[in-house]
């Protein structure tokens, strides 16, 4: 009997786990359904915007007046012959890209490696949560303060460099002060995780060999977090490229390029970029006007785009994983 007993219960109990393991397997045959769908979900929304972006701005093309989209300046939609050159709305966004990232790489670069390589810990437990915070700081809000303070500075700072420019604190100095400000927590938070994973051992190798603290930093910390930084400066690169509001708040020009354009006058006049002209003049545009925004938009993502694959064929070059 109690044998028997035993025989029982030894059944019931791998009876019980066979249909806990039953249960176990579809459950993660469920979730990784669910997960499946959702990663299907995003592509496809990607996707969509590439092709419904992709296929609206094609359509300028039609027009014999868009053939120059790419070669000229001179965007008059409203004129007797129209015209759609975008090149000047491009130089726009190029030229404060990289001035903004010109000026963030340098200060982002010594803050990362002062809250890694010398800030005391109260000093970062009180700077990363900033950092994180201000990432968060709505666009607007930026631009309202450049607008409201930024702008009228740089107009008395202008005054003798640009004499006769009618609002010379707006264009492409204030615009590039602005995208400083946003993309510099960004730069400054993946330079500080780039930074830190850099191994201890080549921090002590260095010092053992020698070096100074800063000797340490510069010919052993920086190298070896090369690939990272390099990602932290694309992504940089990508968000001031792509931002809209703050930047059209207080570039204050309309669709035409300023004179005097190679000289330094032009960053202290009225003017242009890609996300300012589609923030400003889509709504009320209309046949090949309206694709020719399309097509701007499509151009800025195209751009946003290869500005990710270069962050990521830089990352998947890291010495250390």
């Amino acid at each position: 009997m109690a044998a028997n007993s035993v025989n029982v219960k030894t059944e019931n109990t791998n009876t019980a786990r066979s249909i806990g393991t039953r249960r176990g397997r579809l459950s993660d045959q469920i979730a990784r359904g669910i997960f499946f769908v959702c990663a299907v979900l995003v592509v496809v929304i990607i996707f969509g915007v590439f092709v419904f972006l992709g296929i609206n701005g094609l359509q300028m093309f039609k027009d014999p007046a868009a053939r120059n989209f790419f070669t000229s300046s001179s965007w008059d939609p409203s004129a007797d012959s129209p015209s759609y050159g975008a090149l000047g709305f491009i130089l726009g966004s190029v030229v404060t890209t990289l001035l903004s990232i010109i000026i963030v790489a340098p200060i982002g670069f010594g803050m990362a490696l002062y809250m890694t390589e010398m800030a005391p810990r109260w000093v970062n437990a009180l700077l990363r949560p900033l950092l994180e915070v201000f990432t968060g700081v709505p666009s607007v809000v930026i631009g309202f303060l450049g607008l409201v303070v930024l702008v009228p500075w740089i107009a008395n700072i202008a005054a003798p460099i640009a004499p006769s420019a009618a609002n010379a604190g707006n264009g492409w100095a204030a615009a590039t002060l602005i995208l400083v400000i946003m993309i510099l927590p960004t730069v400054v938070s993946v330079s500080i995780d780039a930074l830190r994973a850099v191994p201890d051992s080549v921090r002590e190798a260095s010092l053992a060999l020698g070096s100074t603290r800063w000797q340490m930093m510069k010919d052993a910390v920086l190298p070896a977090a090369a690939t990272g930084l390099g990602t932290a400066i694309v992504l940089g690169m990508t968000r001031a490229i792509g931002e809209a509001l703050a930047v059209s708040m207080v570039l204050g020009g309309d669709i035409h390029l300023p004179a005097k354009l190679l000289t330094p006058s032009v960053l202290f006049q009225p003017n242009i970029n890609i996300t300012n002209a589609i923030v400003l003049y889509f709504s009320e545009a209309s046949g090949t006007e309206r694709n020719g925004y399309f097509m701007l938009g499509f151009v800025l993502l195209i751009i946003s785009f290869l500005f990710i694959c270069v962050s990521r064929y830089i990352a998947s070059r890291s010495v250390y994983k």
